[in-house]
This record gives C-alpha cells, sequence and structure tokens, in this order.
C-alpha cells in the first residue's frame, strides 16, 4: 500500500526525512527544502534581500541546487552564477557545460574564469610539480582565490558555496580530533570579508544532506555533471563519510546534532584560537600570511615546471 505525503496528504510519497519523522511527495519535498534553506540564511543572516550574491557553482549536485534554490526563494534577489574552469580534458568542458545551461534557465549573469585561457595552465600540471600526489590540495586553494576574484568582478557583497552537511559536519569531526582548531573556525556558516572590498563567504546548504541535494536536482530537473574529475582523491572523504554513517545507523539525527553541538563551542574555539596577521602579497596584493601567498606560490611552481616562467 502507498505511502501518503505527510504535508498535502494527497499524493503518494516518494522521499523520507526520517531525522524529520516526515514522509513526502516531490512537490512537498520542494518545499521543505526552499523552506529550509530561507531559515538557514535566516538564522545566521547571511545576506540581505538587496544584496548582490554570487554563488560558486562547480557544475555538481550541491552548488547547481543551491543556485536554483537561491533563485526560487528569492526571486528579487541580484544573484550571480560564479564558475572556474579547471582545464580538465573533457571533465571541464562538461561542468562548464552544466552550468551555463543553468544559468540560461535561470536567467541568471554567469562569470567563468578559464585556467587554460587566463593562467595557461590547467590543474593537471600539477602533476610535474611536488603536488603530484595532493592535486586536490592544490586545487582547492587555487579555487578559493579565484573565487574571490570572481566575487570582486562580479560586485558581489556575499560568495556562497554548496558545502553540504555531510561536508561541514565531516571536516568539523575531523579537525576536532585533529585539534586544528584554526581549520575548525573556517567552517563557520559565515565567514567575515579577508579584507575591504573583498566578499563575506556563506554556506546556505549546511544543514542540507547530500542525498537531499541530489534528490531536489532530480524532481526539478536541474543540470549538473555526470562524470567525476579524473584526479579526485576522495580517500579521507570516503572514511569521514563512513565513519558518520556507522554513528548515524541507529540516530538519524546524529548529524545534525553533530553540527548543532559544533556550532554551540564555536565561540569558545574562536576565543582560545589566536587569529593570524595578514599582510598583502607582494604579487597579487592579496591577504597573506606571508610575503607570497600560497596561490602565488602554486602558479609559480606550476609555469616553472612547464616552462612558462
Amino acid at each position: 500500500m502507498p505511502i501518503i505525503c505527510s504535508k498535502c496528504r494527497s499524493a503518494n510519497a516518494e522521499v523520507q526525512i526520517p531525522y524529520a519523522k516526515l514522509n513526502l511527495c516531490p512537490c512537498c519535498f520542494t518545499d521543505f527544502y526552499k523552506a529550509r534553506v530561507r531559515r538557514t540564511v535566516e538564522e545566521f543572516k547571511m545576506f540581505r534581500e538587496d544584496d548582490a550574491v554570487g554563488v560558486a557553482v562547480s557544475g555538481g549536485k550541491d552548488s547547481a541546487a543551491l543556485l536554483q534554490v537561491l533563485r526560487l526563494a528569492y526571486p528579487s534577489l541580484e544573484l550571480k552564477a560564479l564558475h572556474i574552469n579547471l582545464g580538465v580534458p573533457e571533465y571541464s568542458t562538461h561542468c562548464q557545460q552544466k552550468v551555463e545551461k543553468l544559468a540560461n534557465m535561470l536567467n541568471v549573469e554567469l562569470h567563468v574564469f578559464s585556467l587554460p585561457e587566463e593562467l595557461g595552465m590547467g590543474i593537471g600540471d600539477f602533476e610535474k610539480t611536488p603536488f603530484k600526489g595532493k592535486l586536490c590540495s592544490a586545487c582547492g586553494t587555487i579555487k578559493r582565490r579565484i573565487f574571490e576574484k570572481l566575487a570582486i568582478k562580479a560586485h558581489v557583497r556575499v560568495l556562497a558555496t554548496g558545502h553540504n552537511l555531510e561536508d561541514v559536519a565531516g571536516v568539523m569531526f575531523n579537525n576536532f580530533l585533529y585539534g586544528r582548531w584554526e581549520q575548525f573556525v573556517r567552517l563557520k556558516p559565515v565567514l567575515p570579508p579577508l579584507a575591504k572590498g573583498m566578499a563575506s563567504k556563506v554556506k546556505p546548504l549546511i544543514k542540507c544532506p547530500e542525498n537531499e541535494n541530489m534528490l531536489y536536482c532530480l524532481y526539478n530537473d536541474i543540470p549538473f555533471r555526470e562524470i567525476d574529475c579524473p584526479y579526485a582523491d576522495e580517500i579521507g572523504v570516503r572514511k569521514r563519510a563512513k565513519i558518520l554513517e556507522f554513528l548515524s545507523r541507529d540516530n538519524p539525527y546524529f548529524r545534525h546534532q553533530l553540527l548543532s553541538r559544533f556550532l554551540e563551542i564555536m565561540p569558545i574555539v574562536e576565543g582560545i584560537t589566536q587569529k593570524p596577521e595578514l599582510s598583502q602579497c607582494k604579487v597579487c596584493g592579496f591577504p597573506s600570511l606571508s610575503e607570497v601567498c600560497a596561490f602565488c606560490r602554486r602558479i609559480a611552481m606550476v609555469k616553472e615546471a612547464i616552462g612558462k616562467i
């Protein structure tokens, strides 16, 4: 016998939300998802409805869901999509096509930064450097800085990223175990601008499980990438996911409880964490912990390796 939707009581339920004790039809699930994102934005005061907000869109399901739900939840918001083409053969072209299709569907202004066109390199070139076995680490550094540049170029006050519940809870758990307090603080739902003229960073999907982002995309015909990055190293991610999955087996609320407890102790962690003093990178002028920032050092390393210096 079919299960009836807990909300509308008229359609068959297709989505089970165990931590909320709900069974929802596709239409009610979309409303549930949109309402949660709005509550998260309002709870943490992520932005105002008259703000200009840039969304870092990779082509994956999380950031695609974020861009679409913000357009749906905030129709008057000045929304812009920011995308980085990493220069990975086939994969990057596929991702950019998905992002272009989504931006066109939503009538959202799109800003693209192409590593091959702008810097004469691709992420794969890191294989010729000491980062050969740590491409994801190098890629993360590159993407963070370029999204900051794109946010300035697009004139947005807020940069929204698609970090989901598992992303944040897993990394928080890992940083807590290893006492990486500075990294712990960086996972806050809202991070203030590093310097004047830069955007604040927000995580509107911080309470959204990964599988629900996927379902939201599927039910709303949102285009997202269908192939994985050939350089992706998800060993650490899978380990964290397995631990959280095991701990959640008999407690569907576990990930949400974990996130809530971490957010509660965040002010204490901030109080015992010394904020690093930032100066300006002598190459690019962005805030940096050293004379030359990590982004510029890595770019110089690649260009030297491929003979472009």
